[in-house]
């Protein structure tokens, strides 16, 4: 799919940290905060923020460590931090009251953020995790994190290498993705643009560890929509809908010819499934 509207590249200081953030537009409409998984990006969006933002005012996050964001002080990687970014953003931005949508890791922070300021969210969309990482998923990103190479000679070795662990986005879609998630290094090479920090909390264990998000399920109160991918090895089909039973305005839709990469996998379906949530 091919994004026409082009976002605006804006930073904002809050809790300690220079966040970026892509502005879709359009101002006066209901704010739309968006949060990308553990090796996205603001751009990882572009496709749904460019199909929603003549309705809502879209703004994509880097989180910290990602995109152009800061690194994360002493490689603080903690829900608690990514929610302490998101707040001071929202605050900074003015945000009393919007939109949330998280993916993965930001479908985390999302929740543990809902959870704690229930209040200020008009609607939620949580993309393909739970309350509880799934033990095949998770342990698929961390041999994948602990297995990838830390340089390439080029950024189309990159997409050969990358291309092999994903089964449904197209090449356009993958080519956008890796465009943002590397830079070029000094000796001319091709590496991540992340703070590599991530990868070596992954490889080594090192990291927080994930909380358990049920208390904050329990405490979400306004409407919110679980979006599962059909192939899908990151959210079980039964934690998808015990979430769908516990959260007090849950509705669970699954989209086909997805696997976690849901948004990327299978932008059409998707785009309809939020729309229609949304409206």
């Amino acid at each position: 799919m091919t994004t026409r509207v082009k976002p605006q590249d804006m930073t904002v200081e809050a809790n300690g940290l220079k966040l970026h953030y892509l502005d879709w537009g359009t101002a006066g409409k209901t704010p739309l905060v968006m949060l990308h998984g553990l090796r996205g990006h603001a751009h990882s969006w572009d496709d749904v923020s460019a199909a929603l933002c003549s309705d809502y005012h879209v703004l994509a996050l880097d989180q910290r460590g990602r995109g152009d964001t800061d690194w994360a002080p002493g490689g603080d990687y903690s829900t608690d931090s990514f929610v302490a970014d998101l707040r001071g953003f929202t605050q900074a931005l003015d945000l009393e009251k919007f939109i949330l949508i998280g993916h993965s890791m930001g479908g985390r922070n999302s929740m543990a953020y809902a959870g704690q300021y229930p209040e200020t969210l008009e609607k939620l969309v949580i993309v393909d995790i739970g309350p509880k990482v799934g033990p095949a998923g998770g342990d698929r990103i961390t041999q994948e994190m602990r297995a990838v190479p830390e340089e390439f000679d080029t950024f189309e070795d990159v997409i050969v290498y990358m291309s092999k662990q994903n089964r449904f986005a197209s090449d356009e879609v993958l080519r956008r993705r890796l465009t943002y998630a590397t830079k070029e290094l000094p000796n001319g090479k091709v590496g991540w643009r992340y703070d590599l920090e991530v990868r070596e909390q992954r490889r080594h264990g090192t990291g927080a560890p994930p909380a358990d998000l049920w208390p904050a399920v329990r405490n979400i109160t306004c409407p919110t929509l679980i979006v599962r991918g059909a192939d899908t090895d990151t959210l079980s089909a039964e934690m998808a809908k015990e979430m769908e039973q516990t959260l007090a305005q849950g509705k669970l839709v699954q989209v086909s010819s997805a696997g976690h990469m849901v948004f990327e996998d299978n932008p059409k379906d998707f785009i309809t499934q939020i729309t229609a949530f949304l409206k």
